[in-house]
């Protein structure tokens, strides 16, 4: 028999890379589960973004349209309206994974394509520390070896500053 205070914490990971992570009652913690596992189930934006148009899926945001490459590197043709370097490295840690797949560019890769783009950085582990500390990215690797990729949370936060970022350069309203 259980205890009144009785506590269950549960936490999982799918290949997809999404998690989930649940603590209570148990009857909580199995709703909260299968809502999980539900969700799981369907494609989410950021899966429609990775699959990209032709395969069944949105387009996600126009990439071509607000960057450029340039013999293995790319740049954002315009800077995010009111936004910082950290948003510009989101945006352009999802355009590197979808344009060029590489999805974990290094420090140096990523302060190259910030500094083509218009941002004069010096440091870029400086300018990622609050993303890093708000779980929109992660890091592996040491100095300028040192490698990001984005997590869930921040792909969808760089899909957002995609969309925004094309109605300003083509300066109509996109369809969703």
């Amino acid at each position: 028999m259980r205890g009144v205070n009785e506590r269950f914490r549960l936490r999982l990971k799918l290949p997809s890379g999404a998690e989930m992570e649940a603590e209570g009652a148990p009857e909580f913690v199995e709703a909260e589960r299968r809502a999980f596992i539900q969700q799981a189930a369907r494609p989410s934006e950021t899966e429609n973004f990775a699959a990209g148009p032709g395969q069944g899926q949105p387009a996600g945001p126009p990439w071509a349209e607000i960057t450029e490459t340039r013999s293995g590197g790319i740049q954002l043709r315009a800077k995010p309206p009111g936004r910082t370097e950290r948003d510009a490295c989101l945006l352009l840690l999802a355009a590197a994974h979808r344009l060029l797949n590489t999805p974990k560019p290094t420090a140096a890769q990523l302060a190259r394509w910030l500094r083509a783009s218009g941002y004069p950085v010096g440091r870029v582990d400086r300018v990622l520390a609050q993303a890093l500390d708000q779980g929109h990215i992660l890091a592996s690797g040491s100095r300028r070896a040192r490698r990001y990729e984005l997590t869930g949370p921040g792909r969808a936060k760089a899909f957002l500053l995609a969309e925004e970022l094309a109605k300003t350069v083509s300066g109509t309203p996109r369809k969703s």
